[in-house]
């Protein structure tokens, strides 16, 4: 009896599991260079709303605006340090490059990340045409790859260029080893070396390049063999090595993989990680209700029901590939695409990330699936499938198009995580960063609360609202939340300065002195540290002290106003006038138009034997603010030293009516 296909070597690529019509596949266009270029304008046209959209501080403070290698930049900084614990110094030059386009605005960086996914594009067209050696099923998946809203994260946040760029090498790798396979020339070889390190350097989740490699093999020899795994030792070596290095890395930044990890059990990642494996082609297939991040959320000590049927439908589904399907090596590369460049970023283990799903996860692997959907589609007739494919993208475009605009700032990108999430602490948490940084303290207060209702652990949360209180002037709100972080284990020097000014504005300043001079541990050259050390020690009765403290933070800062103002304070109670007029006068210099230092360099000059100079500078603390008070006083008591009596009659009558507002 006949046998179905065998699994073995074929001299060529493996025909389609349902062969195209002779007349279809002799008019497959033979110039491939036009539609990758068509791929790319179409990529380009797609996402260059993202051009316009600034920074969102969620990485790219960390990454790219405080990121120390980019500060006087060079190549021995580049590759001799690490950010965020990855090394990455490929991406970081890219970094670079946005800056030097730009300076320090944003478009710079996202006009990088589309040139690079435009040409991610076309060059995934490519590589599929030389697999597949068919131009249809390339063509579709490229462009679904190049204008699918899923996409919008990467090519629009700036710190991710690193996806975009990795993902660049990745596929150039990818590409060159193809050509090598099929010219044997050493100089693809060599070129498929190169573009790999490249990627590893632009970002770790490069590793997973030679297990693609070696799909890629068994799909054209059309059968598993041993010998496809000793060209690749060198890509094993290179993957091993930066992989090892990338946990290393991240130790030494303070992540602690395994207590990180512990959060969830075996079994909890298990029902995660085939979640995620059906989760991805579902956003893929109904593109709608995209986020920056995907929670892992149980409700009662219970997953959704999902995470309960994602193994039960894995394990069909594997039923009928292995039945039906295995000898369909189409089929079988569309999987090995979406599956093998994901494997690293399934959340079997926490890499010091909140992140344990993110659509830039699947920017690569999303290929595999839209292969396996444009092999379906190839079915059917061309003026159907081209009329297909022509509405598909004309939605998505849309779709991303629309998507992008999600990405114009933090308050939009984090309150569109909120609206579809609410669960999402990390989301709660950053839209009340972002409302922080745009002063809307009630706002962000909020938000905080929101993110510690969802999960009590964002113990950033804490620090965050007592800032926002301490903006909104509860002072005893904003206490309670310094203690609750510093309690949980948070060390910065600014968390101990708030929890530190907070115990000074409530009259506690003796309790202000250890956090105050923790802060100064930690941060040295901190002058607002020591101006507020300054007042607890005045307030304490400390005035040699205080006077220390206010020195050095004009020293550490010049132009420190109530620095400079409180020292002339101290100095009038020590008797030194000349030292205090001094001070009084680099105030002024820094503030010319506030009645008060006027006021005060007079008082210190009539101290100082100069009534003449005392009366000058009330006049001119009267002539900016005629409503004063107290300078008529001053007035009233230089006058009365000069025998003015009158004056001083008059200048008393006006402080009392203008104390009774009169």
């Amino acid at each position: 009896m006949a046998k179905k296909l065998k699994h073995k070597a074929r001299p060529a690529t493996p025909a389609p599991a349902t062969q195209q019509p002779a007349t279809d596949s002799m008019k497959q266009p033979e110039r491939p260079a036009l539609f990758a270029v068509l791929l790319m304008a179409m990529a380009a046209a797609v996402y260059a709303l993202s051009v316009k959209n600034g920074f969102v501080f969620f990485d790219d403070d960390k990454a790219i605006l405080y990121n120390q290698a980019l500060q006087n930049p060079s190549l021995g900084k580049f590759f001799s340090g690490q950010n965020l614990g990855m090394y990455a110094p490929v991406s970081w030059i890219g970094y670079w490059i946005g800056s030097l386009i730009s300076g320090k605005e944003a478009w710079g960086y996202h006009l990088l990340g589309l040139v690079l996914h435009s040409i991610n594009a076309g060059v995934a067209y490519l590589l599929l045409r030389q697999l597949v050696r068919r131009h249809w099923p390339a063509f579709f998946a490229a462009a679904l790859f190049a204008v699918h809203p899923v996409q919008v994260e990467a090519v629009s946040w700036a710190a991710a260029l690193s996806t975009v760029l990795f993902s660049t090498f990745y596929l150039l790798g990818a590409l060159a080893y193809v050509q090598w396979k099929s010219r044997t020339t050493p100089l693809y070889y060599g070129l498929a070396i190169a573009a790999f390190v490249l990627a590893c350097l632009a970002k770790s989740a490069a590793v997973t390049l030679p297990l693609l490699l070696l799909a890629i093999d068994t799909y054209r020899a059309g059968k598993w063999d041993w010998k496809f795994v000793l060209n690749k030792i060198p890509f094993f070596a290179i993957s091993l090595a930066f992989g090892v290095y990338t946990f290393m890395t991240r130790a030494q930044e303070g992540h602690d993989i395994e207590a990180t990890s512990a959060v969830f059990s075996t079994l909890d990642r298990f029902w995660m990680v085939c979640q995620t494996l059906l989760f991805y082609p579902v956003k893929l297939l109904a593109p709608v209700g995209f986020s920056i991040a995907y929670p892992f959320v149980k409700s009662g000590g219970s997953w959704d029901w999902t995470y309960y049927a994602a193994p039960v439908v894995l394990a069909g589904l594997a039923f009928l590939i292995w039945k039906k399907g295995r000898s369909n090596y189409d089929l079988l590369l569309g999987l090995a695409i979406y599956l093998l460049p994901l494997s690293v970023m399934l959340p079997f283990r926490t890499v010091g990330s909140f992140e344990l799903r993110s659509d830039r996860y699947v920017y690569i692997s999303c290929l595999g699936l839209f292969l396996l959907l444009a092999l379906l589609v190839e079915k059917l007739k061309p003026a159907q499938r081209y009329g297909i494919l022509a509405g598909i993208v004309a939605v998505l475009g849309v779709l991303s198009f629309q998507q992008t605009k999600v990405w114009k700032d933090g308050i939009a990108l984090f309150s569109n995580c909120v609206e579809k999430t609410p669960e999402a602490a990390l989301c709660q948490c950053n839209l009340a960063y972002s409302e922080l940084l745009s002063y809307k303290f009630d706002e962000a207060a909020y938000h905080y609360s929101e993110a510690l209702k969802y999960d009590p652990n964002t113990v950033e949360a804490y620090n965050g609202r007592g800032q926002a209180y301490f903006n909104l002037k509860k002072i005893p709100e904003a206490l309670d939340d310094f203690t609750n972080a510093i309690q949980a284990g948070l060390v910065s020097p600014k968390l101990f300065l708030n929890r530190g000014k907070c115990l000074v504005m409530l009259n506690r300043p003796q309790e202000a002195i250890p956090d105050l001079n923790r802060s100064i541990e930690l941060e040295a050259q901190a002058p607002e540290a020591f101006y507020f050390r300054a007042v607890a020690h005045e307030k304490s009765g400390m005035p040699d002290r205080a006077l220390q403290d206010y020195t050095r933070a004009v020293e550490l800062n010049p132009n420190y106003l109530e620095a400079l103002v409180n020292r002339a304070l101290i100095l009038m109670g020590l008797q030194q006038f000349d030292a205090a007029v001094s001070d009084y006068s680099r105030a002024i210099q820094i503030n010319p138009g506030m009645a008060m230092l006027y006021n005060n360099r007079a008082y210190a000059q009539l101290k100082n034997g100069q009534p003449g100079k005392a009366l000058e500078d009330v006049n001119q603390a009267i002539a900016i603010d005629p409503n004063y008070a107290r300078a008529y006083q001053t007035r009233a008591v230089i006058n009365q030293s000069l025998g003015k009596m009158d004056q001083v009659q008059a200048d008393m009558q006006m402080v009392q009516r203008l104390q009774q507002g009169g």
